[in-house]
């Protein structure tokens, strides 16, 4: 079987060749000819155009399709780029005397290059803000917020660390692949896990599902949920809520007629690490020292929502790679244990690791 043409075989110099050998042997054919010079511009455009050609061919399939053309590719069976979500947050309300005090809904506060909006009162003082900028910059920001509008007897704002419901950023290409990958090589039916893990990590907010059986749950029809936020952790209350709530009772919401849902969220496990180094001589340990502690705090966050091992030769090469001044290792624990640490995924215990105290000291050879 004859293999497919490459883009290599119409390249410039391989077309001008082609079209100068259909030329007789009796005409001039050499470079600064008539006729060559009046080829060559030819096989330059032909060139050009089998090149637009194959990256046009690319760009219909979604393994090499990019940006609205990825768009357009995974359209066609039924999923759409994810937008940019608004961050939902608390703002602490104090009157000039520090005590908590109310403000009309709509009131504007601001921090750095976010603001918020007051969308709901949650009891007097607090209240939910919506952040007026879509991604996930909404959520990073907390502590003492200005307001933007004129308050009476205003004293001070303060906006809480952890996001109601967290927002996040246009979905990118891989990520949008990848997605596009699960969802056609899966068959998500009539509330199996596949259709339960679609249909939750499309409510805003929710980055991140484990869905738990009848048969592991212990009770016929009962479902459980372990919900993350939209950065894979521990999730809100008010999100808990409102994917219970999107759940339903018997067929009234997305659970299908029989099953009962309870939706739960993970708990933090703080990681601790300890780790010692050995350094070159003549190095600065005080430059490589938080270069190791950023290093420790990547691979911790990188452990995903659904990992259940947090690998301690993982972590020992991500601390030997993270700086050539490196050349050796000591003791490395992990909650002060030289070993794997397994993380609970159950129902009633899901752990996810949080960063906790990093120690980093040196040793000498």
């Amino acid at each position: 079987m004859a293999s497919l043409p490459s883009i290599d075989d119409y390249d410039y110099n391989t077309i001008l060749s082609e079209m100068l050998a259909l030329v007789p042997d009796t005409v001039d054919k050499r470079e600064g000819s008539i006729i060559y010079n009046t080829l060559s511009p030819c096989a330059f455009l032909m060139a050009q155009q089998s090149y637009m050609i194959a990256y046009l061919m690319a760009l219909m399939f979604a393994d090499t399709a990019e940006e609205e053309w990825l768009d357009r590719v995974v359209t066609d069976f039924g999923v759409t780029r994810e937008a940019a979500t608004y961050a939902v947050r608390q703002i602490n309300l104090f009157d000039s005397s520090g005590a908590a005090m109310d403000a009309a809904i709509g009131n504007r506060f601001q921090i750095n290059d976010v603001s918020f909006a007051l969308t709901e009162k949650i009891t007097t003082g607090q209240y939910k803000a919506t952040c007026e900028q879509a991604g996930s910059s909404g959520n990073l920001y907390s502590g003492a917020i200005l307001n933007a509008d004129n308050i009476n007897n205003f004293g001070s704002a303060t906006l809480i660390a952890t996001p109601l419901i967290s927002a996040r950023d246009d979905e990118t290409d891989d990520d949008l692949r990848t997605r596009f990958y699960e969802k056609v090589r899966q068959s998500a039916f009539g509330g199996n896990i596949a259709d339960y893990e679609e249909k939750v990590l499309a409510i805003d907010g929710v980055g991140a599902v484990e869905v738990f059986p009848a048969h592991i749950m212990g009770t016929a029809g009962a479902v459980g949920l372990v919900i993350g936020d939209e950065d894979g952790k521990t999730a809100s209350s008010t999100l808990v809520n409102t994917v219970q709530t999107e759940m339903g009772t018997d067929g009234d919401g997305i659970a299908p007629i029989g099953h009962t849902v309870t939706v739960e969220t993970s708990t933090d496990l703080t990681i601790d690490v300890s780790a010692e180094i050995q350094i070159k001589t003549g190095s600065s340990f005080a430059t490589i020292q938080p270069v190791v502690v950023q290093a420790i705090t990547d691979y911790i966050n990188a452990v995903g929502f659904k990992d259940p091992t947090i690998f301690y030769a993982k972590l020992q090469a991500a601390i030997l790679d993270s700086h050539s001044d490196i050349v050796d290792i000591g003791a490395v624990t992990i909650n002060g244990a030289a070993q794997n640490l397994a993380l609970s995924k159950t129902f009633a215990s899901y752990q996810v690791p949080v960063v906790g105290t990093i120690t980093v000291t040196e040793v000498s050879g």
